[in-house]
This record gives structure tokens, C-alpha cells and sequence, in this order.
């Protein structure tokens, strides 16, 4: 015969109090009087309607010769048994999920999470942003991949952040309309890179240009531990670039437009993979060993470098502006390269370094 299904009987420390009462012949009197606890009291703890505290469970533990951590424990399995989980608990756990692979306050703060502080609101947005319920933690575990410089600080999170990031700069991807993709006058347009760099207008203009090369360009701001400067990767048919900010300069950002192009020009149409970069670092690898070096080409900055080298110590402001005209790079873009060798300390024409983010258009500023 099958075993009959019984309903479950969730047995807390009143119970067990009774029965212990039972057992030596005593009433609940007799319990109040040994523990000047009220007979009100006594009555609740029976009946579980109230909870053992500390104080109580080393009561209880003398009379019946046991141990408080025995009444203390009954009475939190029993407590945690009969309680259900509701909406905080619920938001709680899925919050906790979610911020183990992305910052969910500052991705608040930036609007890219937009959801309410409820856990159906939280549902609501992972399908809009991942296009399921809950966030796809196997997509997480393959992060690291990326071909992202990344520090040794963080490194985990630095994969997952990243990651996010780059979902975020997706979505933004998807909404933009462009030409086809022609490689052979984005080459053009790279090789031609330096001269915008020394026009007034110049990032507007390039930023067009290379538009009409089917590449797509707009701002998104790094994530904590993500370091990120730029990005490049392919949105359907189109490239794209992204540019963080992070070094909010002229010559990071010309830097890091010609570092990304690179990538374009060189690894994504047979690698595919994003490449997220942190350009404070060395290249870690050959990819972004070949990215430096078109950047370099691109921003004439061996030429910078060599006529750097030969003024020396005794670089003026009208020396300056001789080897920019020279070289044809802008002078915040030669600053910027003195600096990063060495040849200039980092206080030196600090004058010079511009801030970029107000000459991107403001409709290429996601946030």
C-alpha cells in the first residue's frame, strides 16, 4: 500500500515546553513561579505566539536542565518555517544576483536600470535589457574573453562590469542608422586623422566623416572597476566606436579614436569579438600592439616624439606651437604625447589639455 501523504506539521517550541511539562507532572504555573515569567507569558511561549528571547532560552534551559542555544534554535526553525517570503525578500535576492555582475546603484544614477523598487519592476526591466527574466549568468562566465587591457585590481569584476558596459553600448548600437560599412574610406579618413585634429571644429567634423564611413561613434561612460576608455565592435553590418570619457581630453579622445579604428581596420571583421580597452595600460597582447602602432602612424607621434627629443628641457610655449605646425598634430595631441614619454612632466602646459566633451555633439552623449 502506497505511504499515505500526510500535511506537514511545523512543530515549534511551545510544544516541546508542554510536553516537558507533561513529562515532570507540572502546569503552567509551576513554570511561572520558576521563571517569574507571567502566566501570560508562559501561555504565549506555549502556544508559539510569542517569540524566545535570550533572556528566556537561559530560563528555559535551567528549569529543563537543557541548553539556551536548544530553545533558541527551535524557535527561529519554527519562525522561519512558518514565515512566507514576500516582496522585500523577493527584490532582496534578485538585487543581490543582479549586483554580483553589474553596479546597480550607479547604473541607476546613470538611467540605464530604470526600474521601480519592486521586484516585478526589476523582472520587467532584465527582460527589456536581457531579454529574459532573469539575467543569463552563462554569458557572464564567458566575459573574460573579451579582448579587454585589463589591471590586476578587481580583475572578476572587472570582466563582468565590462561586460555590462558593453550590452549598454549594444543597446545604443541598435537604435542607430547608418550607411554601409566602406572600409576604403574609413582608411582614408584615418590617414587623414591628424589634420582635423588642428581644426577649430574639427571633432565635429571627423565625427560626420567618419559617420559617412558607416561607423558609428557616440559617448557612454565607464562603470566603476571597468577603466574603460573606448571600445570597437560590430552592431549588425557597422562598426562602431564608443568613447567613455574617462580622460575627459582632446588627446585621449584622438587617441582612442585612432587606437579603435585600428581594430576596425585590422581584427574585427575576422575576430568578431568586442574589444573593450583600458589605454592606461601597455598592449597586452599583438592585437593591441598593432592598435597602437596605426594610432601612432595615424597621430604622427613618433615625429612628435623625435622633435620632442630635440628641444629637450627648453620646450616654449612658441617651440610648441613650431613642432605642432611642424608635425601637424594639434597642441593639446602633442602635449599629450610629450607628457606620456616622459619628455614633458605631467604639470608642464597643463593649460593645454582641453576638455573634449563639450565639442562632441550632445546627441552623441548617451550618458
Amino acid at each position: 500500500m502506497a505511504n499515505e501523504l500526510r500535511p506537514f506539521y511545523n512543530v515549534g517550541p511551545g510544544s516541546i515546553i508542554q510536553d516537558s511539562l507533561d513529562a515532570l507532572g507540572w502546569q503552567q504555573e509551576d513554570l511561572a513561579d520558576l521563571t517569574g515569567l507571567s502566566l501570560q507569558t508562559i501561555n504565549k511561549l506555549i502556544q508559539d505566539k510569542q517569540s524566545i528571547t535570550v533572556e528566556t532560552a537561559n530560563l528555559l534551559a535551567k528549569v529543563f536542565n537543557t541548553t539556551p542555544e536548544l530553545w533558541l534554535n527551535l524557535d527561529t526553525a519554527y519562525r522561519l518555517r512558518k514565515h512566507k517570503t514576500g516582496e522585500r525578500e523577493s527584490l532582496a535576492e534578485k538585487k543581490a544576483k543582479l549586483r554580483k555582475y553589474m553596479p546597480l546603484a550607479e547604473m541607476r544614477k546613470k538611467g540605464w536600470m530604470l526600474y521601480d523598487n519592486t521586484s516585478e519592476g526589476l523582472t520587467q526591466e532584465c527582460q527589456r535589457f536581457f531579454g529574459t527574466d532573469e539575467l543569463p549568468e552563462e554569458a557572464y562566465e564567458k566575459a573574460e574573453s573579451y579582448c579587454a587591457r585589463r589591471g590586476k585590481t578587481d580583475e572578476t569584476y572587472t570582466s563582468w562590469y565590462s561586460k555590462t558596459w558593453y550590452l549598454v553600448a549594444l543597446k545604443h548600437a541598435e537604435t542607430v542608422e547608418l550607411p554601409a560599412f566602406n572600409r576604403q574610406k574609413l582608411e582614408s579618413l584615418a590617414e587623414s586623422l591628424a589634420s582635423y585634429t588642428m581644426q577649430q571644429d574639427g571633432i565635429i567634423r571627423f565625427l560626420e566623416k567618419l559617420a559617412s564611413c558607416g561607423v558609428g561613434f557616440f559617448v557612454l561612460s565607464h562603470l566603476q572597476k571597468t577603466y574603460l576608455d573606448g571600445a570597437a565592435f560590430y552592431c549588425d553590418k557597422n562598426p562602431f566606436i564608443v568613447f567613455t570619457a574617462r580622460h575627459n581630453r582632446v588627446d585621449n579622445f584622438w587617441f582612442t579614436i585612432a587606437h579603435e579604428i585600428g581594430h576596425i581596420l585590422d581584427h574585427l571583421e575576422t575576430n568578431g569579438e568586442p574589444v573593450l580597452d583600458n589605454l592606461d595600460n601597455e598592449g597586452l597582447n599583438e592585437r593591441e600592439r598593432e592598435a597602437d602602432s596605426r594610432a601612432a602612424k595615424y597621430l604622427h607621434i613618433q615625429e612628435i616624439v623625435t622633435e620632442g627629443q630635440k628641444i629637450g628641457k627648453y620646450l616654449t610655449i612658441e617651440r610648441l606651437s613650431v613642432l605642432s605646425e611642424r608635425v601637424g598634430v594639434a597642441i593639446p595631441v602633442a602635449v599629450g604625447v610629450l607628457q606620456h614619454e616622459g619628455i614633458l612632466e605631467w604639470r608642464q602646459f597643463n593649460r593645454y589639455k582641453e576638455p573634449v566633451i563639450d565639442k562632441i555633439p550632445n546627441e552623441l552623449i548617451k550618458g
